[in-house]
C-alpha cells in the first residue's frame, strides 16, 4: 500500500516530469520587477553549473518586506526579538522595513556597494537580522559567521570572501553573563591578509569598557546609523542569479566552503518549502530555535517566515537559562504555532523531564519540526508522547547548507504522511535522487548507501565563492 497520498504524488510527478512549467508556477511566490527569459539552464562543465529564472529581476529583501507592506500587511508583527535576560523587541513589517531602509542608507554611506561582501559576526538579535536584510536590499552580499567561532575561523572566511567590512557585537548573552567576542575579531584582523582586505569595522558595543577592535577602521554602531541619515535606502533590482548571501558549510573538519545563494532561485525554494513542509501562513507565530550563523537561521528565522508574511521569533541566549522552562514559556507567552528545533535541544529538555512543560499552556502549538541530525526514536517518542501527548505531530526532516531548504521531509503543508520514528521522510517535490555506494554505483531498493541528487533544484547552490574548481570536484 502506498502511504504517500495522491496529492503529494501528483506534485512530485509534475516537479520531475514538467520541471520548467512547475518551477515557473512556483516563482509566483515572490515578486518580480522583470520576468525571466528562461526558467532553467544547466551547463555542468561551467561555473555556475546551472542558472534559474535567467534574466529575471527581483530582490530578496524587497520580497520579504516591501511586498508585504504593499499588500496591506504593514501593521502585522514581523519580528519578535527576544533574549535570555527577558529583553523583547517587536517590529511590524512597516517598522522593520523602515529600520532596514535606514541601515541600507548607512551601508551606502560608508562605501558598501552592490556586490561587496559584508561579514557579520553578531548574535541572533534584531540588529544582525536587519543588517542581513539591508545588505540584500542594496545588492551587497552578507557573510554571517557564527558568533562563537574563534579568530582563525573568522579570518579564514573573511579572506576567502574578501569582505570589505566586518560588523560585530562586542559580547553576547550566555547563561546570565556577557560573553566577550571582541578579542576574536581583533585576533582575526591580526591574521595575515585579513587586515589588508577589511576597510571598515562596525561595532555594536554592549560593554562600556570593551577595548578598540578595529583600530582606525572602527566606527560605532550609532555613528554607522547616523552616517545614513537622509540617505538612499532604496532597493536594488538584482538578476535572479546574483548572489544574495554566502555562508560557510557547517562542517568543522575541513576548510570551509562558501556556498552562494541567490536572489531568485533561493527565495522560490525556501518559500515553497515554507508552504509544502512547514505550512507557514501569515497568521502563524513561527519560532526556529537555531542561530543566524547557520543556514536554518538564514532560511527559517529570517527569510522564509518573512516571505510567507508570518511573525518570526529570534532568540539570543541559552534555551535552558535560567532553566528549561524558558523554552516552553516562550511558546506560551507568544502563542507560538509552529516550531523548528533540533535533536540536541530536545535531548537537553529530556534531562529535566516533563514537569517544566506541564507548568505552561502550549495549546497554541500546531506542529513541531526537527533537523540538524537524525531525531533518534527515543527523543522523538519522548517529545511526541510525553510532552505533546500525541496532540500534535513532531516531524523530522533533512537538508544542509548547500540546499538552502529541506530536501527530505514529511510534506505536512500538502498532506502529512504517517510518521516513522528515525526517518526523515520522502524526497520533496523537485528532488530527483538516487542511492549510491562509495564507488558511485547505484544501489537497489532497501540497500544502505549515499543519497545523491541527480538534478538541480532552485535552492541548490550552483557555485562556491572564490573556488570554482572546488565546486566541480
Amino acid at each position: 500500500m502506498d502511504l504517500v497520498g495522491p496529492i503529494v504524488r501528483e506534485i512530485q510527478r509534475r516537479s520531475l516530469d514538467e520541471p520548467d512549467a512547475f518551477w515557473a508556477e512556483a516563482a509566483a511566490r515572490i515578486p518580480w520587477f522583470r520576468e525571466w527569459d528562461e526558467v532553467f539552464e544547466w551547463t555542468p562543465d561551467e561555473i555556475p553549473a546551472f542558472r534559474w529564472y535567467i534574466g529575471g529581476e527581483t530582490n530578496l529583501a524587497y520580497a520579504c518586506l516591501d511586498a508585504q507592506v504593499d499588500n496591506g500587511h504593514g501593521g502585522r508583527a514581523a519580528l519578535i526579538a527576544l533574549d535570555e535576560n527577558g529583553g523583547q523587541r517587536v517590529y511590524t513589517y512597516a517598522q522593520l522595513l523602515r529600520q532596514v531602509e535606514r541601515m541600507a542608507a548607512s551601508l551606502r554611506a560608508i562605501g558598501i556597494e552592490r556586490g561587496d561582501r559584508v561579514a557579520v559576526y553578531m548574535p541572533t538579535n534584531f540588529e544582525a537580522i536587519a543588517l542581513m536584510l539591508a545588505c540584500a536590499r542594496i545588492g551587497a552580499v552578507h557573510l554571517v559567521i557564527f558568533a562563537g567561532f574563534g579568530a582563525g575561523a573568522i579570518a579564514e572566511r573573511v579572506k576567502l570572501a574578501e569582505a570589505k567590512a566586518i560588523f560585530c557585537t562586542d559580547s553576547t548573552y550566555r547563561r546570565g553573563r556577557n560573553v566577550p567576542l571582541d578579542h576574536f575579531v581583533r585576533g582575526a584582523l591580526e591574521n595575515e591578509g585579513a587586515d589588508e582586505i577589511v576597510e571598515t569595522v562596525v561595532v555594536e558595543r554592549r560593554l562600556a569598557d570593551s577595548p578598540n577592535i578595529g583600530g582606525d577602521k572602527e566606527i560605532s554602531w550609532d555613528d554607522f546609523l547616523a552616517a545614513g541619515e537622509g540617505g538612499d535606502g532604496s532597493w536594488t533590482a538584482m538578476e535572479a542569479n546574483d548572489p544574495a548571501y554566502i555562508l560557510a558549510t557547517s562542517g568543522t573538519t575541513a576548510r570551509p566552503k562558501l556556498c552562494v545563494h541567490t536572489h531568485g532561485g533561493y527565495p522560490v525554494w525556501i518559500a515553497s518549502m515554507a508552504d509544502w513542509v512547514f505550512d507557514i501562513q501569515p497568521e502563524d507565530v513561527w519560532w526556529a530555535t537555531s542561530d543566524i550563523g547557520w543556514v536554518v537561521g538564514h532560511s527559517y528565522i529570517v527569510y522564509g517566515p518573512l516571505l510567507a508574511g508570518a511573525t518570526t521569533i529570534a532568540f539570543e541566549g541559552a534555551l535552558d537559562y535560567p532553566d528549561v522552562g524558558t523554552f516552553y514559556k516562550i511558546v506560551e507567552d507568544h502563542g507560538v504555532t509552529g516550531m523548528f528545533t533540533s535533536p540536541t535541544a530536545i535531548r537537553l529538555l529530556m534531562r529535566s523531564g516533563t514537569k517544566p512543560a506541564e507548568a505552561v499552556d502550549m495549546s497554541s502549538l500546531v506542529r513541531v519540526f526537527s533537523a540538524g541530525e537524525v531525531l533518534n526514536p527515543p527523543a522523538w517518542e519522548w517529545f511526541q508522547h510525553e510532552i505533546f501527548g500525541d496532540q500534535i505531530p513532531v516531524l523530522d526532516h533533512m537538508w544542509q547548507t548547500e540546499t538552502g531548504g529541506p530536501i527530505i521531509g514529511n510534506p505536512f503543508g500538502i498532506q502529512m504522511l504517517p510518521i516513522k520514528p528515525g526517518s526523515a521522510g520522502i524526497p520533496l517535490p523537485g528532488i530527483e535522487g538516487t542511492v549510491l555506494d562509495t564507488d558511485g554505483a547505484e544501489l537497489e531498493a532497501d540497500e544502505k548507501g549515499i543519497f545523491a541528487i541527480t538534478r538541480p533544484f532552485p535552492g541548490l547552490t550552483a557555485r562556491l565563492w572564490g573556488e570554482p574548481e572546488r565546486y566541480q570536484t
